[in-house]
């Protein structure tokens, strides 16, 4: 079975599962968090996808990372995943939920990636463009890049506006060796 089958599978399970217990955000704030643990952590990321370690283990892992206390429903959710060898999928399960908590709440996350710190204006101003393009409540998720030297990049869901410098050069070296190589093929 695909990967991505999986994961949607499993969270679609979740948020049905959420919608009847009037828990979808309490469950969305917990998965945030192991979510972020798991991006930013390569040995937690291993550790869930160990197939040798028990599932206590991981579990008592998962529940220390949690601010709180892990829901009840929430660790037999992620009891399942780790018994069945699915440790592996929790991050992108995570990633797949909170996409259908922001869908279900009329909210679309984009990236916004900047050469520079952007104003609170300048953000607010992306910020309202999109809202008004897409119709939705817009989450911007903001980084910082210097490698983009000036302008910015959004990313909504696979389309990319890319207003970056960094671009602007590449496009017009690949303009440059373009016609240089027009040239010389006319002669």
């Amino acid at each position: 079975m695909l990967s991505g089958a999986v994961v949607n599978r499993y969270a679609r399970g979740l948020l049905a599962f959420a919608q009847e217990h009037g828990a979808i955000d309490d469950i969305d704030a917990q998965f945030v968090q192991i979510a972020e643990a798991i991006r930013v952590s390569k040995p937690f990321r291993q550790l869930l996808s160990n197939p040798i370690l028990p599932t206590d283990v991981k579990l008592s892992t998962i529940e220390r990372i949690v601010t709180g206390s892990l829901r009840d429903d929430v660790r037999r959710f992620l009891a399942i995943l780790l018994k069945r060898g699915r440790g592996a999928y929790v991050g992108s399960i995570a990633s797949r939920y909170r996409e259908l908590v922001d869908e279900l709440h009329g909210r679309l996350a984009i990236d916004i990636e900047t050469a520079q710190p952007l104003t609170e204006a300048e953000e607010q101003a992306i910020v309202t463009r999109l809202s008004q393009a897409y119709g939705k409540q817009i989450v911007p998720r903001v980084r910082e890049n210097a490698e983009l030297i000036a302008g910015y990049r959004i990313q909504v869901g696979n389309r990319v506006l890319d207003a970056t410098t960094q671009s602007a050069l590449r496009q017009f070296r690949e303009r440059l060796l373009n016609g240089a190589v027009r040239k010389e093929g006319t002669r």
